[in-house]
């Protein structure tokens, strides 16, 4: 007969593969939209690499050294974990492409409804969530490791 504490045990121990999986669905997700954000203009990398690296930080070191060492994602990966912020490069080009995609979805789709606030308050959370992150100098700090 199983005792009530093995029962417990057994959920938690269920509850936590599940939540682990989880994790590691979310940041694949997130991992595979950064990859077609360095490539699609319209898709911003940044959010999905910090999604990335806390998930994988949670379920999977294994997962988040090797974005941490990917040879697209790891600079700005690397950047983010150590806090040295987005390059201006960066900060420029998320901020017009948001700008862009965002206006256009304003102009085209949701001028006129009550849409329009709900995709301006995006565009004004998107625009203070990119300029919130320091501005990184390349020249101080060039080859961030990832930590071990």
């Amino acid at each position: 007969m199983i005792s009530c504490k093995t029962k417990q045990k057994r959920k938690t121990l269920s509850k936590e593969r599940i939540k682990r999986k989880g994790y590691i669905c979310v940041g694949w997700t997130s991992v595979i939209l950064g990859l077609i954000g360095v490539t699609v203009p319209l898709l911003p990398t940044v959010p999905f690499i910090l999604l990335a690296l806390y998930c994988f930080g949670v379920a999977s070191p294994k997962f988040q050294h090797w974005l941490l060492t990917h040879k697209r994602l790891g600079p700005i990966a690397r950047r983010l974990q150590s806090k040295s912020g987005l390059t201006v490069k960066e900060k420029v080009q998320s901020l017009i492409l948001i700008w862009i995609s965002m206006g256009a979805m304003f102009y085209f789709v949701a001028l006129g409804t009550h849409w329009q606030w709900a995709i301006l308050g995006l565009i004004v959370f998107e625009t203070w969530f990119i300029l919130r992150f320091k501005t990184h100098r390349p020249n101080s700090d060039e080859n961030i490791k990832p930590t071990e």
